[in-house]
């Protein structure tokens, strides 16, 4: 298992990387006010490889969506050769004023994040 670190201290997610035979796991850990929310991808390449595409941040791809209730923005996490690992960032905030997170990954074949978009590749 392979613990990946943030470019910005501040950042309490956590992503970890573990090879599961012939894919990888990604699984994220993301820490708000209301019980960390755990997502997993499983993808076709090696743990190795995701590491080194690791950039230490996520680019967002979208504008961000806010309006004090609920925010989303996708973001890429990894670039790969054929597609990229994206994570759809939705916070939501509940009556008592906590935030929970309602997120995903997914695999996107064919494009990258790249200055700000999703583009071709």
């Amino acid at each position: 298992m392979n613990t990946l670190s943030w470019n910005d201290s501040n950042i309490p997610h956590q992503i970890t990387l573990e090879n599961k035979g012939q894919h990888t796991c990604i699984e994220m850990r993301i820490v708000k006010d209301i019980e960390p929310e755990v997502i997993h991808l499983s993808v076709d390449w090696p743990l190795e490889i995701l590491a080194e595409a690791w950039q230490g941040a996520a680019m967002p791809v979208s504008e961000a969506y806010d309006d004090g209730d609920l925010y989303s923005q996708v973001r890429v996490l990894f670039n790969l050769e054929n597609g990229c690992v994206i994570w759809l960032v939705n916070h939501i905030k509940m009556p008592s004023g906590k935030k929970m997170s309602a997120d995903r990954l997914a695999w996107v074949p064919a494009m990258h994040g790249k200055d700000g978009k999703l583009i071709a590749i």
